[in-house]
């Protein structure tokens, strides 16, 4: 807080003031009005005069235009910008609620898009695991056919080649991815097997 000093032309103390920021300039322009020859000091630095000229020039203006536009404001005047104050408030007011009332109709919009966003992402999941599971059979059934392949060819007795062979099974690999391929377009067609 800023502290003033007001002493007389010899030197004696007069008046000693703390004084809030806020206040400083109202308190020195009251100093001075007051006691206009006495020296002023604000926080230890003497007021100059040219100084306290341009406070008392800067208190004048305010003064004259806060009275001017006391008198040019008649209370018919008055009465009428608070009408039309008032008018516009009101429509602010339903501007606002209009705003209020289209921003929570877009949220509920916004909020069902979302839900059937994710609706439709779920029931892909549902359908891409269903996918994966029957995926995941038919490679067993092709490395269940596989197996069988390997073990029957191990297991039947080497003839000796004497003339063309005829296999009732083709348990070749390509015999047997044929069969594979087979069955899992027939599962993806809609046929059983």
């Amino acid at each position: 807080m800023p502290r003033i000093v007001v002493t007389s032309v010899s030197g004696e103390l007069v008046r000693n003031l703390w004084v809030p920021n806020a206040e400083l300039v109202r308190r020195v322009v009251e100093m001075i009005e007051s006691m206009p020859d006495h020296p002023l000091y604000i926080d230890g630095e003497e007021l100059p005069p040219e100084q306290r000229a341009s406070l008392l020039y800067q208190t004048a203006e305010v003064r004259d235009a806060s009275s001017r536009l006391t008198r040019d404001l008649a209370p018919a005047d008055v009465k009428e910008a608070l009408g039309v104050l008032a008018m516009g408030l009101e429509e602010m007011r339903r501007d606002c609620s209009e705003l209020r009332r289209l921003h929570i109709h877009s949220a509920r919009e916004f909020g069902l898009l979302v839900q059937a966003q994710n609706r439709v992402v779920l029931e892909e999941g549902i359908r891409a695991r269903s996918l994966l599971h029957q995926s995941l059979d038919d490679i067993d059934a092709i490395d269940r056919a596989v197996t069988v392949a390997k073990v029957k060819r191990s297991l039947e007795p080497s003839r000796p080649r004497r003339g063309p062979v005829t296999l009732m099974m083709d348990t070749s690999n390509d015999g047997v991815m044929n069969r594979v391929n087979n069955l899992w377009q027939g599962r993806h067609e809609g046929r059983k097997k």
